[in-house]
């Protein structure tokens, strides 16, 4: 239906030139460019003065005058790239505007003590902007609950729009149902408070004719109050024709403004569209007459806008020629301020519930994140640090005898490490340059002989000591290789020794005692070593990655933006988000911990407690550079890149897989920069020498990482600023 004229057609922006009114002139349009009167202030739903909104030098909104009178439905148009959406985002207050004035309510958005962001505005977003884990009900009572509903006001709201939205049963899963079906309930949920302002991108593209109808009806009955207004952008030009009042929009301009029969009747056209099509020649007339370098305002598909958040000022600011006296006063008391910045704990719980039901709706995801770490702790311990097993050695024997010293001593060397391949010496060389064997045992064929003139005469010749020595030659391309066949061939000369000549062994040995150790145990590992930087590094990027992933995917699916509108602020998301990211990471610890002490035997002489706290902070220290990433980056591919770009330099550098002793100066200092470089030098400490918080080794690696959590969530808080200027 039509509705009543409000008043006269009116162009708004600044003249252009003598030209341009000739060029409106020429297309039969009567305009008045003198700005418009103000109507009073409790009368306007919204006044928009003088609004722009820039991203560098692209000019999205110009100069815009737009002016929405209470208790009616505004109707926005204009094509894709106009400038609606971006409009829209700073009417609601998760956008700041370059310059010019906005009243949404009586007042600024986002200032202190005014519900806008928050219960006063629904907002529908162009993007369906639902979770797609939830189900009809888990939508609308998370936004009831973020809304201040009562159980019993939600439930009821929540019946009536099923009803009115032809919705299917509450209980189905957002994902399960139709893209007309998800429209309608992202409709329901902007409904769902009452809101005193209504603010609709495009909410009937994909709707069926009849239910497209019933929704402009229920419009048209809610303003008949005179206490709720509605804004609207629809592609379907003829169907604003139901709204008081419409605003033809174009490259950031709005080119006319007034009751929809006014404007047909002021261009001689038979229906609102070819009105609109007038109204655009005639600007692309003016356009073409202007120097292509101040044509900007054209958006391709490639620009995005972004939203965020401005808590702590309303979103109020002068151009050049402004002047504070020509605006309205606003004040707000103390009291007001500190409960506009404090969070609300109403919105924290909301934030947590829909993550834990996320959660619980993909238990094979939860399963896996809590796994996760266990795994890949478990493959660490399993393949990183034993001895090698099944290393082909080849053995040359000079000597005949069985009962040869050089048999004995071969028996003594590690089976299951070792695999001895008889050959002769042409066959045991030509091997080993084939790479078939690590190495090369000989023997002299006097071994016998020569070596029992060596332990009972010390006073023997050059040629007896050759000839009474084992020849090893090794393939050193692989160090720990190499090593371990030294190692064992050491450890079996030495029982040899001992065996043969028992109380007269010392006379043989090195003359260096190793004693017990003060720290540790003599067969001590290389896993051992690793293990609890290892931890620390786990922790750290899994927290890394879900908390990047999660907050760029939210972003990209307008939910973010959409939960701001209702009144969550960034801060309220992000401590919502480290409170059930601290659940996932005490559960991933106790299951990692459970299996490097009861399963792998990872000793630990110190207090848990102080292992568990070293290992959390480490996680929330993922959380929080996962924020900064998130903060930062649009796209998930690139917030995947900068996580994972960020792993294997920390991993080398920080003393986690090698000690920080065998890094070169210069990118030494780099690692004690770096934030697990001391926690894992600290965890060590703990777990190994049982040091508590009375060391600095120890206490030095909680400052460390409490520095850490602090840098990043401030980063993170100065990003989300700096990005909605």
């Amino acid at each position: 239906m039509a509705a009543e004229p409000v008043g006269p057609v009116m162009t708004t922006g600044a003249p252009e030139s003598t030209e341009m009114e000739d060029l409106l002139n020429k297309g039969n349009m009567t305009v008045d460019l003198e700005a418009p009167a103000v109507p009073a202030v409790e009368r306007m739903a919204i006044r928009c003065r003088d609004v722009c909104r820039s991203y560098g030098k692209l000019k999205v909104i110009s100069n815009m005058d737009l002016t929405v009178p209470q208790g009616q439905i505004y109707g926005l148009l204009g094509p894709s790239g106009c400038g609606k959406t971006t409009l829209l985002k700073c009417i609601v207050g998760t956008l700041k505007i370059s310059q010019g004035y906005i009243s949404v309510l009586g007042k600024p958005p986002a200032f202190p003590g005014h519900e806008v962001p928050g219960r006063m505005v629904g907002y529908m977003p162009q993007d369906l902007a639902l979770y797609n884990e939830f189900t009809i009900s888990d939508t609308l009572t998370f936004f009831g609950h973020i809304h201040g509903l009562t159980s019993k006001e939600t439930q009821a709201r929540m019946d009536f729009l099923v009803e009115f939205l032809d919705l299917p049963q509450k209980c189905s899963l957002v994902r399960n149902l139709s893209g007309g079906q998800r429209r309608r309930v992202s409709l329901g949920a902007a409904l769902l408070q009452n809101p005193q302002l209504l603010i609709l991108d495009e909410p009937t593209v994909g709707v069926d004719p009849v239910l497209r109808a019933k929704i402009w009806q229920h419009l048209v009955e809610i303003v008949k109050t005179g206490k709720v207004s509605v804004i609207i952008t629809t592609h379907y030009i003829e169907e604003a024709r139901q709204a008081n009042v419409v605003g033809l929009m174009r490259y950031g301009h709005l080119l006319a403004e007034g009751p929809p029969e006014e404007v047909i009747k002021q261009h001689n056209a038979p229906t609102l569209e070819h009105a609109f099509l007038q109204l655009c020649e005639t600007s692309d007339l003016i356009e073409s007459k202007r120097c292509p370098s101040q044509q900007g305002g054209v958006l391709d598909s490639s620009q995005s806008f972004e939203s965020g958040r401005e808590e702590s000022q309303p979103i109020l600011s002068l151009g050049p020629g402004g002047s504070p006296e020509d605006l309205p006063k606003y004040a707000a008391d103390w009291k007001v301020q500190a409960r506009h910045v404090l969070p609300k704990w109403r919105n924290i719980s909301a934030l947590m519930i829909k993550t834990l039901i996320r959660m619980k709706r993909m238990p094979g995801s939860l399963c896996f994140q809590f796994l996760l770490p266990v795994i890949q702790i478990s493959l660490m311990c399993l393949c990183i640090g034993g001895d090698p097993k099944g290393i082909q050695v080849a053995v040359v024997n000079n000597e005949t005898s069985t009962s040869a010293y050089s048999q004995s001593l071969l028996a003594f060397l590690d089976n299951s490490s070792i695999e001895q391949v008889p050959l002769s010496h042409a066959d045991a060389f030509t091997g080993i340059y084939n790479g078939e064997y690590w190495g090369v045992i000989g023997f002299g064929k006097n071994f016998t002989s020569y070596l029992t003139m060596r332990m009972f005469n010390p006073h023997v010749s050059k040629d007896v000591v050759d000839g009474g020595s084992v020849y090893v030659w090794l393939d050193l391309t692989n160090q720990q290789i190499a090593l371990m066949l030294q190692k064992k061939v050491h450890q079996a000369f030495q029982a040899f020794v001992d065996n043969k000549l028992r109380s007269m062994a010392y006379l043989v040995a090195l003359p260096i005692k190793i004693e017990e150790p003060i720290y540790g145990s003599l067969n001590t590992d290389f896993t051992t070593f690793i293990t609890p930087g290892a931890m620390l590094s786990i922790t750290f990027y899994l927290a890394v990655g879900l908390t990047a992933l999660s907050f760029v995917l939210e972003r990209k699916e307008g939910l973010l933006d959409r939960c701001w509108v209702a009144g969550v602020s960034s801060l309220e998301t992000m401590l919502a988000h480290l409170l059930c990211q601290l659940f996932v990471i005490s559960v991933q610890i106790i299951l990692l911990l459970l299996f490097v002490l009861l399963v792998f035997k990872i000793p630990n002489e110190g207090s848990l407690v102080l292992v568990v706290a070293l290992i959390v902070m480490q996680g929330v220290t993922g959380i929080a550079f996962g924020l900064v990433i998130s903060a930062a980056i649009d796209d998930e591919q690139n917030a995947n890149q900068a996580a994972l770009g960020c792993f294997y330099p920390n991993l080398v550098i920080s003393g986690v897989i090698w000690p920080v002793e065998c890094i070169p100066y210069p990118l030494r200092y780099l690692s004690l920069a770096l934030p697990q470089t001391y926690a894992s030098e600290a965890l060590r400490c703990i777990m190994y020498r049982g040091w508590g918080l009375g060391r600095m080794m120890v206490w030095r690696g909680f400052a460390v990482s409490l520095g850490w959590n602090t840098f990043f969530f401030l980063l993170a808080t100065i990003i989300l600023k700096l990005r909605t200027r």
